[in-house]
């Protein structure tokens, strides 16, 4: 039988995900900002959020939760 399973966290600011977001484990905020800048640099989706999650900007949102 199953446990439950602990909160899901966004993989780049490590807020709490809803129902809707654990597809790509990223908030709405993260979601939004990485699909601009996969966009803008016409670079894939998974390896912008790599980088993203490496970063500074995100080190620093983890710690406000936005």
């Amino acid at each position: 039988m199953p446990t439950d399973s602990p909160l899901s966290q966004c993989r780049l600011c490590r807020a709490p995900l809803g129902v809707n977001e654990q597809a790509r484990q990223l908030c709405a905020v993260c979601d939004e900002y990485a699909q601009h800048v996969a966009i803008r640099s016409d670079r894939q989706f998974d390896r912008i959020v790599g980088e993203l999650q490496n970063g500074p900007l995100f080190l620093s949102a983890s710690r406000n939760l936005h």
